[in-house]
């Protein structure tokens, strides 16, 4: 098999779920939690593909994750593993220049694809702990049955923790990303409010800032950042102005509703 059935955001998303299925054999479940684009999609029925997977990680060591990372990446039944969807080499990253510190660990690899096509992505550990409720739960089945593949155990935040850290992204980052909205967006129909607000504290003003973000991105880098990691299907009915509009006036009212129930 030589992957051609598999799209590149397909071939980095199978990449993120057989790492997170070697990565699970030695770490604790209770040391991780996934989160952001991949949480989402994996989890919560998101139809935006990630490039890149990021993880919060507590009680391990630096030097045993790095050197854990490293030899899943460079394991030959790794690679070997991955051969039906696609990839035919995995290159893991120049370890001596990667960032390995107390706060961050951030591993960048490169899948070259049976079409000598380089697809980038980047697993980063966040080492600032576990913030809000992580469950062990089995991605969707209907994203297991795209790729053939036996389910998998993965720790990750649930969905109460996962709007709170893309509300504060939304508020916080120096650059405001469409990502963060349109997941909010995606979010909402299935978030219900759960009384659990006092174990995830928001510093004042982070609603009223999310609010305000969401209007100032435009539509052409929701396209460029958004919409092209959507899958064809659903390029159509989001590649659009209006839709991006209709989105961000969603967004908006849930984010509000949040800062009502918040308060």
């Amino acid at each position: 098999m030589n992957g051609d059935n598999y799209s590149e955001l397909q071939i980095r998303e199978v990449f993120h779920l057989e790492f997170l299925r070697y990565f699970g054999r030695k770490v604790k479940p209770a040391c991780y939690a996934l989160k952001g684009g991949v949480n989402l999609r994996l989890f919560f029925n998101s139809i935006r593909y990630s490039q890149d997977m990021d993880l919060d990680v507590e009680k391990v060591e630096v030097g045993w994750l790095k050197d854990y990372v490293m030899g899943i990446l460079q394991m030959p039944a790794f690679q070997e593993h991955l051969l039906p969807f696609g990839i035919k080499q995995i290159i893991p990253p120049a370890i001596e220049r990667a960032k390995q510190t107390q706060t961050t660990q951030r591993f960048k690899v490169h899948l070259i694809t049976y079409a000598d096509i380089n697809l980038f992505t980047k697993v980063e550990f966040s080492r600032r702990g576990i913030t809000g409720e992580a469950v062990v739960q089995t991605p969707l089945d209907s994203i297991l049955r795209a790729y053939k593949i036996a389910p998998v155990l993965v720790s990750h935040y649930d969905i109460y923790p996962a709007v709170i850290q893309k509300i504060k992204a939304l508020a916080g980052r120096s650059v405001i990303q469409a990502r963060d909205i349109f997941d909010l967006y995606l979010l909402n129909s299935q978030f219900v409010p759960n009384g659990k607000k006092k174990a995830m504290p928001v510093e004042k003003g982070v609603f009223s800032k999310a609010y305000e973000h969401v209007f100032q991105v435009k539509f052409e880098v929701f396209r460029d950042t958004v919409v092209a990691y959507l899958a064809t299907e659903d390029r159509m009915t989001h590649d659009n102005p209006s839709a991006w509009e209709q989105i961000q006036l969603k967004t908006a009212g849930f984010i509000e509703q949040l800062g009502k129930n918040y308060a």
